[in-house]
């Protein structure tokens, strides 16, 4: 078909082609790959919406509570508390200090080994070291002490709800002088209850949330006599035993309970349990 221009010559027409067989095909085919993308991404939306959120607190892969056991804190865990901040790395070592006894001119620090670890049974080492120097902190006192805690451990996992731990403790300290009472005070906040001490707790595990906690310790030689209060002079007056409540929801960590036994308040009598901190992971 042609039309004539202003000039009278003829100009060449347009005319639509017929669809082929392989346009339909093409188009088909772009229809399905676009169809295929929609129907995909519609199912990534349904299941991010449906995906389970990840494990907290106790049945959170790996989470153990160290100051019980011989586990450590995981890689790369902190926990911090308001007397206390730990570090874990690489799965088996934990590292930290007591920092609220460093401003009472105790400076502390500690390391802690697993040295074997299973599904059920673990073993590890922590040492400590402690210079109480009062001096450091503007008091005028004589008194100043090294001491060294060792500590040997190993715990068993029975089941998925519950744990056995077993604790051997032995303090290196060899004072001149009588301890004040801020010194025995200290060292009964930081165990163990003894120069040689056994450690005996289970944990059981009611929910993701929510255990109870129970630990007994015993004295295998006694402290020196510098360690002690005047008429302490029994092994059963270092007796101590706690039962508590621990918490794990978050990052958060809580142990709530009671005790009876020598304590941070003094003699041996009833104590508070109360240990709060953050376990950032």
């Amino acid at each position: 078909m042609r039309t004539q221009s202003a000039q009278g010559q003829a100009e060449p027409g347009y005319r639509r082609m017929p669809r082929t067989a392989s346009d339909a095909r093409v188009g088909a085919a772009a229809r399905c790959v676009a169809l295929a993308a929609l129907v995909t991404a519609l199912t990534a939306s349904s299941g991010a919406r449906a995906e389970t959120p990840p494990p907290t607190g106790f049945s959170s892969p790996g989470y153990e509570v160290p100051d019980l056991s011989a586990w450590t804190l995981r890689a790369g865990e902190l926990e911090l508390g308001p007397t206390a901040v730990h570090l874990g790395f690489a799965d088996v070592f934990q590292v930290g200090t007591r920092f609220a006894l460093n401003l009472f001119g105790a400076l502390n620090a500690d390391l802690k080994w697993t040295i074997h670890k299973s599904d059920t049974v673990a073993v590890g080492v922590e040492l400590g070291v402690l210079r109480f120097d009062p001096s450091l902190v503007g008091i005028d006192e004589a008194f100043s002490v090294w001491a060294v805690p060792i500590s040997a451990r190993v715990s068993g996992r029975p089941s998925d709800d519950f744990r056995v731990h077993g604790r051997v403790d032995f303090l290196i300290a060899r004072p001149d002088s009588e301890a004040p009472d801020s010194v025995k005070r200290i060292q009964r906040y930081l165990g163990p209850v003894g120069r040689l001490a056994v450690t005996l707790g289970a944990e059981w595990r009611a929910n993701d949330s929510l255990a109870l906690v129970a630990e007994l310790e015993s004295p295998l030689i006694l402290h020196r006599e510098t360690f002690r209060y005047e008429g302490e002079d029994a092994a059963s007056d270092f007796l101590r035993a706690t039962l508590a409540l621990q918490v794990a929801y978050s990052s958060l960590s809580l142990r709530v309970g009671g005790g009876y036994g020598p304590s941070w308040l003094g003699e041996s009598g009833w104590f508070p349990v109360f240990e709060i901190a953050l376990r950032l992971y």
